[in-house]
């Protein structure tokens, strides 16, 4: 099979020519471009027909590769499979297309196999799994102060990772977060005193988080929206002190902007947003 997908693990080459002079090929993928497979605990009715309703989940994304790997010398071919083999368990997946790339972080779930077919030619297979189910495009960033200034519009050529930024005439204060994919994402905020009980919206749905107390200078809160963790100085857990309303700022499909507000307007402060071009399921 001729795959129109390229993918590397954890930074290593498994499609083109790694440094040893081996050519890696993909034959068979499965997992990247399907559907992913649903959690639903179905109960039948007790003496009626048919089943109560429930409310299905998207359990993890699987992706499994095969492929061979072509070598220059047969000392190439053993050098490139201790590079497989020793790959680590844990890391990110990158399928880069026509389209873009797209990117999943997880752990290898089987041992990688590296049959040797001949001197020069080896067929191998690797499984990774993505507990997040998501695939992600390239990441983005801006950073906004209570007393910020409209920015002038995007840069045009594009670079990477791309910064949205605050297109002209919008509200000084307020980020876009994009989301030119298929699906809601969560993104990562952070908070930089000195602030008091400062309060973000994702003015597109109504969402808001607010942090119910004061940061100084040099203090900062890591809000990470998708596990709903708030930590002062990326350390010590706030949660009781924070109040939210909606999804926990989901960025919806279409993506959206967010802006925030505190107590005090100190123009010290910063706001800042990591975010995605997009999320993809």
């Amino acid at each position: 099979m001729a795959d129109v997908h390229a993918f590397s693990y954890a930074g290593a080459l498994l499609s083109g020519v790694d440094e040893f002079g081996t050519t890696w090929s993909i034959e068979q993928m499965s997992g990247w471009t399907d559907g992913v497979a649903l959690r639903v605990q179905r109960e039948a009715r007790s003496q009626q027909d048919g089943e109560w309703d429930v409310q299905p989940l998207r359990a993890a994304r699987e992706v499994t590769l095969m492929g061979k790997a072509e070598a220059v010398s047969h000392a190439a071919l053993e050098q490139s499979q201790r590079r497989f083999t020793a790959l680590p368990l844990t890391g990110s997946m990158t399928g880069s297309s026509d389209e873009g790339d797209l990117t999943a972080d997880g752990y290898l779930s089987e041992a990688q196999r590296f049959q040797h077919l001949s001197g020069l030619v080896a067929g191998w297979a690797l499984t990774f799994v993505a507990p997040d189910p998501l695939l992600y495009g390239p990441p983005t960033f801006e950073s906004t102060g209570l007393e910020g200034v409209a920015g002038s519009g995007r840069v045009w050529p594009r670079v990477w990772p791309r910064d949205w930024g605050v297109p002209a005439g919008t509200t000084p204060g307020a980020i876009e977060v994009p989301n030119v994919g298929t699906a809601a994402y969560w993104p990562r905020l952070r908070i930089d005193g000195p602030v008091d009980n400062p309060v973000v919206t994702l003015n597109e749905t109504g969402d808001w988080v607010r942090y119910n107390g004061s940061l100084t200078a040099g203090q900062y809160l890591d809000i990470d929206c998708a596990n709903r963790r708030v930590l002062l100085n990326g350390f010590v857990s706030r949660a009781p002190q924070v109040e939210f309303s909606g999804r926990f700022l989901a960025v919806p499909v279409g993506g959206g902007s967010m802006s925030w507000n505190d107590d005090s307007a100190s123009p010290d402060a910063k706001f800042s947003v990591f975010g995605r071009e997009g999320a993809w399921l």
